[in-house]
């Protein structure tokens, strides 16, 4: 059986690093109920932030199939591009967000 994940994607990929590494901080600490909560949010921005652009390509077919020589097509594509790249960030933005929570309830006495 093959056991490699192919995710397709940096940002799912890093997403998922962040998922883990959130948890195994809120083990650390001793807060592995908070942690799990963490982890799973982190995946909900990661499944967020993959299908969501494909979501809106399905939904404006301009983006997928631009006119070879219109501007517009063009212009469509670079926008899109910078708020995909953006949207590859979410996960660790809401990583962070966890991380400061956690940092701020402390360990578990």
């Amino acid at each position: 059986m093959n056991t490699t994940l192919n995710l397709g994607s940096l940002g799912a990929s890093t997403g998922i690093l962040a998922a883990g590494l959130i948890f195994a901080y809120g083990v650390w600490l001793g807060r592995r109920d908070l942690g799990l909560r963490a982890a799973m949010g982190v995946m909900v921005a990661v499944l967020l932030g993959g299908l969501l652009p494909m979501i809106v390509m399905w939904s404006v077919p301009q983006l997928l199939f631009p006119s070879s020589g219109g501007l517009r097509g063009s212009v469509l594509m670079v926008l899109w591009n910078i708020v995909s790249a953006g949207l590859a960030f979410l996960p660790w933005l809401v990583a962070g967000n966890w991380l400061e929570i956690l940092r701020r309830e402390g360990p578990n006495t």
